[in-house]
């Protein structure tokens, strides 16, 4: 198990159970959108917090930036004080984005693979349905590659399994890694099912239905058995007996749909499913449009240069991920990007400056209260202030047995302190008993007492 898989597990039982509730994958997808939604709301809540304070702090940062000009260390010194005296964390605002894609992640996993989460059946008999579509693909690739098909073959009266053994035999056959009992197996298939009716109501073979990119996309074969299992779905319609009888009896209950729509096609530019990247697009802009207008409406900074490119880089993102992947990975797109804006829009309309102010000063009064330990900003200060001190050491410590007498030094002088003072005292005394003619335990007089005599 991949660690997707495993990071995917969780979700897809929430998906299951919001599955349970409307029988529709698509709908499930629009719950489960808001559950993770109302999930993440704290950390989105948090993140707009940290937005307003640092928008607060730009003027100062601006200051900082002037008056350190010239000095790059001592810039990041003073900036990370500042972060430090007034809360903030300026990478607090990341978090939500980090969460968001690796949520993504996790759904384009379960939207690949929805038989393992919404239904009960046996992994081993979902891994042999998944197999059994990828073979009777790679089988009918290999004829077609020969220039003919199925219902040619049969016309003359040419066995099928014999033909996918001379084809086997070839150098760099795809088909050289296959058993000659599989082969044996699937051309059984082939000559079986040779009386499906396309679009245009011609009848073609089972290895005609598989090379019909309108029945089948090449996509969900090419990365992989996971994506394999949303072809099941559609397969087992047609030709049931492929798989076993409890594969078949789920993918007919299952509703992979919305609004019409198979979750598992893939948009393209000859298909309504276009509209899907397109939604998401416009909904992604808008998105980044509203964020900006509040920010400008706050007194936020204006963003520019490559924080600017960013910022409208993730709507292009998301039109590439629609457009690329099965529809149901656009669907939930277009639902997490639509809960967004909603919840930005109350966000910024709750948080009103007054409101902030008070939170700012709750957060503040809670941090001076619990900061006992350092924070990361208070280590990273002290971590900072010791490069800089370790720049400015003079030249004579740059030879390493000077450095190592200087520091033994240093520590003999801390540790012994009282002991040199000691010493120092016994040396005056002895002086003074030199040229007095006193004994040594005579003590040293006081300055006052001196100059008086």
């Amino acid at each position: 198990m991949s660690f997707w898989q495993i990071l995917a597990w969780p979700f897809g039982k929430i998906l299951y159970f919001c599955y349970l509730l409307v029988r529709n994958y698509g709908w499930a997808l629009f719950l489960f959108t808001a559950i993770i939604r109302l999930i993440m709301f704290p950390s989105s809540y948090n993140q707009q917090i940290s937005t307003e304070k640092m928008n607060r702090l730009n003027p100062k940062l601006e200051a900082l930036k002037k008056k350190y000009a010239g000095n790059q260390d001592k810039l990041n010194e003073a900036t990370m004080e500042l972060y430090n005296q007034e809360n903030v964390n300026p990478m607090g605002s990341c978090l939500p984005t980090i969460i968001t894609f690796v949520l993504l992640f996790a759904i384009i996993e379960v939207v690949y693979a929805p038989l393992s989460y919404i239904g009960n059946v046996d992994s081993d008999s979902l891994d042999a349905a998944e197999e059994m579509v990828i073979d009777v693909y790679n089988v009918s690739s290999v004829i077609d590659e020969h220039e003919t098909t199925v219902s040619e073959l049969l016309a003359e009266n040419t066995n099928i399994y014999d033909i996918l053994l001379e084809y086997k035999a070839e150098d760099g056959s795809d088909l050289e890694d296959y058993s000659d009992e599989r082969l044996e197996e699937l051309a059984g298939y082939f000559e079986q099912y040779n009386d499906y009716y396309d679009n245009d109501g011609d009848m073609i073979g089972l290895d005609e239905y598989f090379l019909d990119s309108n029945l089948v996309s090449s996509r969900l074969v090419a990365s992989g058995s996971s994506r394999a299992q949303l072809l099941v779905i559609s397969v087992s319609q047609v030709y049931p007996d492929l798989f076993s009888d409890d594969v078949v009896d789920l993918c007919a209950d299952f509703d992979y749909t919305f609004l019409g729509i198979d979750l598992g096609d893939y948009p393209s530019w000859r298909s309504v499913l276009i509209l899907i990247p397109i939604m998401s697009l416009a909904l992604q802009l808008l998105l980044t449009f509203i964020s900006q207008y509040f920010t400008k409406k706050k007194g936020g900074a204006t963003t520019s240069g490559s924080m600017k490119i960013m910022l409208y880089a993730m709507p292009l993102l998301s039109f590439w991920i629609a457009f690329s992947f099965p529809a149901g990975i656009g669907i939930y797109w277009i639902f997490s990007s639509l809960l967004s804006l909603v919840q930005t829009v109350f966000l910024n309309l709750y948080l009103t400056p007054a409101r902030v102010d008070k939170i700012i000063a709750k957060d503040n009064e809670k941090a001076k209260k619990k900061r006992k330990k350092k924070s990361i900003y208070q280590q990273a200060l002290e971590a900072q202030q010791a490069e800089n001190a370790g720049r400015a050491r003079p030249s004579k410590y740059d030879d390493d047995d000077d450095d190592d007498d200087a520091s033994e030094e240093v520590k003999l002088s801390r540790a012994q302190k009282k002991e040199a003072e000691r010493n120092t005292l016994n040396e005056a005394r002895r002086r003074y008993a030199e040229k007095y003619g006193d004994s040594l335990d005579v003590d040293v007089p006081e300055m006052e007492t001196t100059k008086k005599k």
